[in-house]
């Protein structure tokens, strides 16, 4: 990332409070790592043209520390605020200010007194803003999310970049979970196809290592079921299940919905059976979220851990 930004959610008090903070801007024609591609700030794509602000007076020596929304480190997580993008030679999404819970993601490490003045005045807000959120929830980073992988294919398609499917890839999947990976453009696709709705991480030893620190797997008990493991109905579908309210299931199926509640309900609101999952519904159904970077996991939604809990 270099000194510039854009797409500044200028409506945000960081740039508003105390400091009005107005930065002149320079348009630019869209990059074409930008073409087909959507950001927290940019929902809908970006237009022809952009415009980029200055944040240090000049280039830095080496480029500046990129955090990249597009993989998913945090930018899953409730209550996330993307605030502005970095310039960046990877496709859009490059964070260059973020908030989660009570830290703040300053993209630009450069002496403040080298900031332009715009730049200060934002740092200044910044600080301001965050003061009274220092007791704020953060949720743990455990693993990057799924999309990591939909990435390698996106930049293939993009610069015709083949490690990621032919390396990276096969040393982020564990192998029974690859096991009819083709590892080509065309295979990713497939794979991904059949089974991104199921992959996870985060859980236990096997899903860390030493140069791939996430390690994903396709969990075959949810694909069983053709239940994605992130949406709200696959969850209800296993409570039914566990609970015998389905009278087609059968006692083996009932046991793969508790393993499955087991695997994705997080252990700090999971109760010690799952002989009553309807009465546990109904106190946190409105309670609840699931955070793959946290991994992968239905957890209380930090905005509203701890407090009117019935």
């Amino acid at each position: 990332m270099n000194h510039q930004g854009h797409g500044l959610a200028l409506n945000h008090p960081i740039f508003r409070t105390p400091n009005a903070v107005s930065f002149p801007t320079h348009t630019a024609p869209r990059r074409r790592n930008h073409e087909g591609y959507t950001s927290p700030l940019y929902p809908h794509g970006m237009g022809e043209t952009y415009e980029l602000v200055d944040f240090e007076v000049s280039p830095p020596a080496s480029p500046n520390p990129t955090l990249v929304s597009h993989e998913g480190f945090f930018t899953d997580v409730p209550g996330f605020e993307s605030l502005a993008e970095g310039e960046s030679a990877k496709m859009l999404g490059s964070l260059a200010l973020a908030r989660q819970g009570r830290y703040f993601y300053w993209g630009y490490p450069i002496d403040p007194e080298r900031l332009t003045e715009p730049a200060k005045d934002t740092l200044a807000n910044v600080v301001h803003y965050m003061a009274p959120r220092r007791g704020e929830e953060t949720t743990p980073f455990v693993c990057k999310t799924r999309r990591t992988l939909w990435v390698y294919l996106a930049l293939n398609r993009e610069t015709g970049y083949l490690r990621g499917i032919e390396e990276h890839f096969i040393g982020s999947v564990e192998a029974g979970s690859r096991a009819d990976y083709v590892a080509t453009p065309a295979g990713l696709e497939r794979w991904l196809d059949d089974n991104l709705a199921y992959v996870f991480s985060g859980k236990d030893a096997s899903h860390r290592g030493e140069r791939y620190t996430t390690i994903f797997e396709v969990d075959d008990d949810a694909k069983r079921l053709g239940t994605p493991n992130a949406e709200r109905a696959s969850l209800e579908q296993w409570l039914a299940l566990a609970a015998g309210d389905d009278r087609e299931a059968d006692a083996e199926l009932r046991e793969v919905a508790r393993r499955l509640l087991a695997r994705y309900v997080h252990p700090d609101i999971a109760p010690p059976d799952w002989d009553a999952p309807a009465a546990w519904y109904a106190r946190w159904q409105d309670r609840i979220v699931f955070v793959e970077s946290a991994g992968f996991w239905w957890l209380e939604d930090p905005r509203l851990a701890h407090s009117g809990r019935r």
